[in-house]
């Protein structure tokens, strides 16, 4: 199920879809992208995910959750397919080969998790800055609280 919240009084600029089963985190990301002026669409399981990308065509998409390795590439070649917008993934890297896996299946960049949740939103605001995917070698940062 797809859900919404946003401002009536202003234009949001951009829409993010959270693909997390952490409810705790998009309730904090929820508020800081909601204080960027974003919407925010969130779904916590796979088939939601790639519905609702399909339906609205995400700016960006942030993807926190445990998944195998073939789940991994599922979602994330069927949000490539229809979305142009960028992928960031929080990932429990155990090696660099897993997230250079990510990176390969499509996402954009892999940020090793724990992440503080502001540096979360100003990564996304730079991506978002960017207009589109970049074809330049994606970037890894682990950021701790």
């Amino acid at each position: 199920m797809v859900t919404w919240k946003t401002d009536i009084d202003t234009i949001p600029l951009h829409t993010v879809l959270i693909v997390s089963d952490q409810p705790e985190n998009v309730a904090i990301w929820d508020t800081l992208f909601s204080q960027k002026n974003c919407v925010v669409l969130s779904e916590a399981n796979v088939s939601d995910a790639l519905q609702s990308a399909r339906l609205i065509g995400p700016s960006l998409m942030l993807i926190d959750m445990n998944l195998s390795k073939s789940d991994r590439a599922f979602l994330l070649n069927g949000l490539r397919a229809t979305s142009r917008g960028p992928i960031l993934m929080l990932i429990t890297a155990n090696t660099v080969d897993e997230i250079v896996e990510a990176n390969q299946e499509g996402a954009d960049e892999c940020l090793v998790k724990p992440v503080n949740p502001a540096v979360l939103v100003v990564k996304a605001m730079a991506w978002l800055g960017h207009g589109q995917r970049s074809e330049q070698a994606p970037a890894v940062l682990g950021v701790t609280l």
